[in-house]
């Protein structure tokens, strides 16, 4: 039973609400006070027998009884006053209006529902609430959509009163208010939100279905068009949905979308850019898509998230308008914008910690560490082990009693602490009917998870104002920029890593004088004189970078629907680095003698450089509707310039490790200098014409002409054409589907460009020095030589793509998107090797690869609401296929790397492994060994003769692996009930295979230490199944660790990327301080991942093999957004 206070209402599900159909409504809207009995009500009998039961037990049994629900006040009623009914196969009406007749109330039955209210000539009662009252403030309605169908399921909340309802199937609600003229807050997913005075007891509302469900607006290049209109493979990503994420990268903001492959190689502080690759890798040379904010070219690294309004991807030959820099996709960010109307005001706050994503387990215990260094060794065949056994008995002896001469240290938790992240937006936007703009500033601290030299600062501001000057002229200006600062380690992060990954437990923290300690143990290798600590908090790298971007446009209509449209934007970066390096020692704990860790320090360098672009832009639009013909027509021009120069200086030999500038020295003998520029214009023409017929059959070509001064001349120019067709089929009078609301097909092709060559490639390289210097009759003269030969002809790489895709909602919930490329790369650039007979020259870049990459993807998106419950999921799937096509009979091999035609880009290149030897027999009575077979032990690495010759060489070595996935995939749910939302989001990737390397992977490597899966699982004759071959030391047992299949792991891994659970407050506890809308929550990054790979994070190792770099992070965070 649902009863009405006089101060709240219930809430109520939306199956306890009036089911009403549409005759029914009309009658309960517009005869008031009218009877409405069905025929069934009137036919049904009940009996019903209680003594001494209030009224609202009395209408609970009926509620019982019957099924109906009954709605009432229940102010009207006594909560002591007893009554005693008696009915037996009485009508339902007849019950009812005995009941009710003592208390002066009437009923009214709507479907299974009865609502009891006050006979109009009914005294006040209760707390003085007039019946006239009563009934101003029970409000009934329907919701409808634009078309004037019935939306079930809309959220009705009293902004002051907190009252709440849902509306049925046939979109009826009924509310109980706390005032004659109640704000109505309507809420229903995929429309806009609806706020209105309820001036009448019985409303009709009609909601519009927001912009971005219906009409959204995709930004394409050089244009925004409607979603609908879109013929190619594009994917936006809308930063509102990403504020409850901790993203101090705005690369970050693309994991999970469709057909891209998001990696993230470590999340140092200020370094925490992620890899992004588009439909796979096209190219032997940088990947890297163009990245444009506000048609500008600019980088993830400069803009802070908050500053974003949305990200598209153009990912076919949509991108084709881009031309010469197009190849591997194209990403335009739209930051945000005024607003007309009034002024508001967003802030946005967040703090958390950080820790590592994954550490790996190394031995710590310094008795178990030496007795596996001497197993290793012995294993290895050496007779001199590093440790005796009085060495050993000593040391087990002394942890008790003195710690800093015999430790057991654990370099990461001395070396590491919890990270600690914080972040503050605001925002002020407004304007008027003829101007907008907006304010905004930014600021994030975060401290990484070094104890020292580990932190980065962003201060990020922008200001943007448009005006309607005239009817015809508008002007857009604005800023955008930053000032990024950050320290890091002096060796350089991953140095300091690899040396914390390969400390020893035998080396001292700190020793008694508080000087750094070492160890009085020998052991082969750097680390008996290397202490993280020391490395950690001596010396530092500070760098900052000063970046804006300024943008002035203007449009001006001109006669004939023209429109002219004039950008000039000036992006500059100043960046400032040094590097210094104290004189640091160490001591031996035991004998107090003190080591010089570093010979030539202190030393210092600096780095100062600045980067301009300047970019002109002039385009000339034609649009207009006839009748059902629409017609676009555009042509531009672009002008863009790139400047840079940089300078770099270096001394060493300073008095002490106070002084760290350069000029401190008075001795410049150490003084070293170097310093450059450099320069290149592109300047391209452009145009487009596009057309659709009642935005059912669409088509689009485009064409654009770029001169690149990176070529020589007659290979500067290139032409980059593509058209795309659609199809909205589900607008075809033969398409008669309930289900299927829209359904479009569509398709596209395009040649795309990319300049991968550096400036000048075109020509030779000369180098003049001393080296080159010749006497002539006593006199010396300067000379020159060639050392890098060069090709004049190379050209522009390019790209034939391909696409052809679907576009399908279902149900007016359900997306699905669905896309098939094929993209061939051919003339890449790459410089080749030349005999050795012509001297000792570099080989010239020249174009000689073609590369395919072909595949599919595929996007679903569903989303629904059940009352107060709202729901939704998301997910993602690509598969792509990368092969070298041609290489010119060329094979490319780097280490345990190989490009070779018919196989993707950067395979690897490995000896097959074929398990272990178990005995010595094995050993003897193999046909072809790899190494001296007199090394060879049990349990060490078995290889395949796999061209039968009898011999082990890199003639037997296999192409294998993947080290670009095959399937990136993600998916996210969304979860809401009233004020709460609950959203997560999962990111992986499939087939893609890592190679490990480095002290952690490989044991005592260089004098590292070791992990505990040796100590686990490595093979010994009772354990000849095991993960890892027999313990032995990496450098006195290289067969082990050739190049092999055997350390080739599967690096293929799920991520919880981000997970965050919101409360909305509600608006009547924000309306008196002026808030509109506040949302509290709190979040966590990267806490879960699921791989078979254990020995390291799978995603940093993907693009990284070696395990020296900074680890991505976990982060727990909370956070407040306010809107007023």
């Amino acid at each position: 039973m649902s009863e009405f206070n006089q101060k709240s209402i219930r809430k109520i599900p939306s199956w306890l609400l009036l089911r009403v159909s549409k005759s029914k409504l009309a009658a309960l809207l517009f005869f008031t006070g009218s009877l409405q009995v069905s025929a069934w009500t009137q036919a049904q009998e009940i009996s019903l027998r209680a003594e001494n039961i209030t009224i609202s037990e009395a209408l609970k049994q009926i509620e019982k009884k019957t099924g109906y629900h009954i709605f009432y006040d229940n102010t009207h009623f006594s909560k002591s006053e007893k009554i005693t009914v008696d009915f037996h196969n009485t009508k339902l009406e007849k019950v009812l209006s005995e009941v009710l007749s003592r208390y002066n109330m009437k009923y009214s039955i709507v479907d299974k529902n009865i609502i009891l209210s006050k006979n109009a000539s009914s005294p006040t009662k209760g707390d003085g609430v007039s019946t006239r009252d009563v009934q101003q403030h029970f409000i009934t309605g329907v919701v409808r959509n634009s078309k004037g169908e019935a939306l079930k399921g809309v959220s009705v909340i009293e902004r002051s009163g907190g009252a709440t309802a849902v509306s049925d199937e046939n979109g009826v609600f009924s509310l109980k208010a706390s005032s004659a003229r109640p704000t109505l807050l309507f809420t229903y997913l995929g429309f806009e939100r609806l706020e209105l005075t309820a001036d009448q007891s019985k409303i009709e509302v009609h909601m519009k279905e927001a912009l971005e469900a219906v009409d959204e607006v995709v930004v394409v290049g050089y244009r925004a068009v409607k979603r609908d209109l879109v013929n190619g493979a594009v994917s936006t990503v809308n930063m509102v949905d990403k504020e409850k994420q901790t993203l101090t990268h705005a690369s970050q903001a693309l994991y999970g979308t469709s057909g891209l492959w998001i990696n993230q190689a470590g999340a140092k502080p200020g370094k925490d850019a992620t890899t992004i690759r588009i439909r796979g890798v096209n190219t032997l040379n940088n990947a890297n898509p163009l990245v444009l904010l506000d048609g500008i070219e600019y980088s993830f690294d400069e803009i802070d998230p908050a500053d974003i309004e949305t990200i598209t991807v153009l990912k076919d030959a949509s991108a084709a308008i881009y031309g010469s820099k197009s190849s591997n996709g194209v990403i335009l960010i739209t930051s945000k914008k005024g607003q007309a109307g009034k002024t508001k005001i967003e802030l946005r706050s967040h703090a958390g910690i950080q820790q590592a994503s994954f550490l790996p387990e190394v031995v710590n215990d310094p008795i178990l560490y030496m007795q596996m260094r001497n197993r290793a060794e012995a294993n290895s065949g050496k007779i001199a082990l590093s440790y005796s056994q009085e060495q050993i008995d000593e040391y087990r002896a002394g942890m008790g009693t003195d710690p800093s001469v015999y430790p057991a240290s654990d370099w990461f938790d001395i070396t590491l602490d919890n990270g600690f992240l914080q972040q503050y937006n605001a925002r002020v936007l407004g304007g008027g009917d003829k101007y907008t703009f907006t304010v905004g500033g930014g600021y994030m601290n975060q401290k990484g998870i070094f104890i020292a030299n580990d932190d980065a600062k962003r201060y990020s501001f922008d200001v943007k104002v448009s005006a309607q000057a005239t009817p015809r002229l508008k002007i857009n200006a604005g800023i955008i920029g930053n000032l990024r600062e950050f320290n890091e380690v002096g060796y350089g992060t991953g140095t300091v890593f690899n040396v914390i990954m390969r400390g020893l437990p035998i080396i001292s923290d700190y020793h008694k004088n508080n000087l750094y300690g070492s160890s009085w143990l020998y052991t082969p290798g750097r680390n008996n004189i290397e202490n993280p600590r020391m490395e950690v908090e001596q010396g530092f790298t500070y760098r900052d970078y000063q970046e804006t971007l300024t943008n002035f446009n203007i449009e001006y209509k001109l006669p004939f629907n023209l429109t002219y449209h004039n950008t000039l934007g000036y992006r500059r970066v100043d960046h400032f680095s040094k590097d210094f390096i104290p004189q640091m020692y160490t001591v031996d704990p035991k004998t107090g003698d003190v080591k010089n860790f570093n010979s030539t320090a202190p030393r210092i360098k600096d780095w100062d450089s600045l980067e301009k672009q300047f970019t002109l832009s002039h385009r000339l639009v034609f649009e207009k509707e006839f009748g059902q013909h629409n017609v676009h027509a555009m042509f531009g021009q672009d002008y863009q310039i790139n400047d840079g120069r940089g300078f770099q200086a270096y001394n060493w030999g300073f008095y002490d490790n106070s002084l760290y500038e350069l000029n401190a020295l008075s001795d410049q003998t150490n003084a070293q200098a170097t310093g450059g520029s450099t320069k290149d214009i592109l300047a391209s023409f452009y145009s487009r014409l596009a057309y659709d017929y009642q935005q059912k059959y669409m088509v689009e070509g485009s064409l654009r002409y770029d001169g690149s001064s990176r070529f020589a001349l007659g290979n500067q120019w290139a032409l980059f054409p593509s058209m795309s067709l659609g199809w909205m089929l589900s607008k075809e009078d033969f398409f008669d589907s309930k289900a299927v609301e829209r359904l479009k097909i569509r398709g596209s092709l395009g040649k795309l460009g990319n300049q991968a060559v550096a400036n000048g490639a075109y020509n030779s390289t000369v180098n003049i020095n001393n080296s080159y210097n010749y006497s002539f009759g006593g006199v010396t003269t300067g000379g020159a030589a060639t050392s890098a030969l060069a090709d004049r002809n190379i050209r522009w790489e390019s790209t034939t793509a391909y696409n052809i895709g679907f576009d399908m909602n279902l149900w007016n919930k359900l997306n699905i998107t669905g896309d098939y490329f094929y993209k061939r790369t051919y003339d890449i650039l790459r410089a080749i090797a030349i005999p050795g007979q012509v001297g000792g020259l570099s080989g010239p870049t020249v174009n000689l690869g073609k590369v395919d990459n072909k595949g599919w993807e595929l996007a679903v998106d569903y989303a629904d609401q059940v009352g107060m419950f709202k729901y939704g999921m998301q997910g993602s799937v690509s598969y792509v296929k990368n092969k070298v096509i041609d290489i010119a009979d060329q094979q490319i091999i780097s280490g345990r790397y190989i490009i070779k035609e018919g196989h993707s880009i950067n395979s690897y290149y490995l000896y097959k492994a074929e398990g272990y030897y178990q005995n010595q027999a094995e050993i003897d009575n193999a046909q072809a060994v790899y190494g001296t077979r007199s090394k060879l032990r049990p349990g060490y690495i078995r290889y395949a003769n796999t061209n039968g010759d009898n011999y082990i060489d890199d003639a037997d070595k296999i192409i294998t692996g993947n080290t670009i996935p095959d399937y990136n995939y993600g998916f996210s749910a969304r979860l809401g009930y009233g004020q709460f939302m609950l959203d997560a989001q999962f990111q992986g990737v499939a087939n893609v295979d890592v190679y490990p390397t480095g002290n952690v992977a490989f044991p005592f490597n260089n004098g590292a230490g070791v992990t505990e899966d040796w100590a686990r699982d490595s093979w010994t004759p009772s354990n000849p199944n095991a993960a890892l071959p027999l313990l032995t030391t990496y450098t006195d047992a290289g067969e082990n660790f050739i190049n092999s299949t055997f350390w080739l792991k599967d690096a293929s891994y799920l991520r919880m990327k981000n997970i965050s659970l919101t409360y909305n407050l509600p608006s009547r506890w924000l309306d008196r301080a002026g808030i509109s809308k506040a949302a509290l929550y709190i979040s966590g990054q990267n806490l879960l991942t699921w791989s078979k790979f254990k020995m390291w994070d799978p995603e940093l190792t993907t693009t990284k093999g070696d395990l020296y770099e900074y680890p991505n992070l976990k982060s727990y965070s909370i956070g407040l957004n306010l809107n007023f």
